[in-house]
């Protein structure tokens, strides 16, 4: 274990960061989760066993960022991998949500990516070597109504991406990014996915993830298959996009959904930020 890389996951207590996590103690890594919920990711940590430890992170912190880092490359050694997928997702109308829930949305899912990869890049470039894998959605791609600051966010890390992709070449430091499609995990809790679109498991997108960190392709929408769909939507004309989003039911994700599951979740993600 002591020759074994080293990867930090954020948002790794549970949903897509521990299946990550999972998977990567499985390749070999070892792994260091960060999640605001400090005794759901040492429990995590437990059950993933040898290899894997726990830290209490907050993304939105550029400071406690930098210090974790420092803290875990002088334990372990240099960091190998960073994935960035902290992210939050409340639902409904932008009408209703208070000005301050959008803050939050933007600051943990989009500037907390530039925040950590603004920390952990300049030890990855000076070494010559490195990952950066950013988890950002389908709706990056595909905006959808009643997440509106959510689909924002993931649009705006697939740019930062690919824009630091460009500048990173030559470097030997990669920069990966992975669009999951409605996923099932405590984040999209109580929404019922439109019947062509589907939702998948995390443990597909990890799959994915496995994929990009050994292959050579930059980005992947998950199910793959959906990618092109998506891509191809956006080059009708909007009144055509609207006619197939009213058939499809794309709608019900970001404005459907039980009610109360959803509030419950939101009380949740709330809880956690103060």
């Amino acid at each position: 274990m002591i020759d074994s890389p080293i990867a930090f996951v954020t948002g790794a207590a549970r949903g897509i960061g521990r299946q990550i996590a999972h998977d990567l103690l499985d390749r070999g890594y070892r792994v260091v989760l960060g999640d605001l919920d400090l005794a759901a990711t040492e429990s995590t940590a437990l059950e993933l066993g040898d290899g894997a430890s726990a830290v209490q992170l907050d993304v939105t912190d550029g400071q406690q960022l930098a210090d974790i880092i420092a803290s875990v490359e002088k334990r372990l050694g240099p960091i190998d991998l960073w994935v960035n997928n902290a992210g939050i997702m409340p639902t409904g109308p932008f009408h209703d949500q208070p000005v301050d829930l959008a803050a939050t949305i933007i600051d943990v899912n989009y500037t907390g990516v530039v925040r950590a990869t603004s920390a952990i890049l300049p030890g990855m470039f000076d070494r010559g070597s490195g990952t950066i894998i950013n988890v950002a959605s389908a709706t990056g791609i595909k905006p959808l109504a009643g997440l509106a600051v959510y689909s924002g966010t993931k649009a705006a890390i697939i740019a930062f991406s690919d824009a630091l992709r460009r500048e990173l070449r030559g470097t030997g430091v990669n920069v990966r990014v992975v669009l999951p499609n409605l996923v099932r995990t405590p984040l999209g809790a109580g929404i019922t996915p439109p019947r062509l679109t589907g939702s998948v498991n995390a443990q597909t997108v990890s799959a994915s993830v496995m994929r990009l960190l050994h292959g050579r392709r930059y980005s992947t929408v998950v199910p793959r298959g959906l990618g092109p769909v998506l891509r191809f939507s956006r080059l009708l004309p909007v009144a055509v996009q609207d006619w197939i989003d009213d058939r499809v039911g794309t709608d019900r994700i970001g404005l459907g959904g039980d009610p109360a599951v959803r509030a419950a979740y939101l009380r949740d993600v709330l809880r956690k930020q103060h």
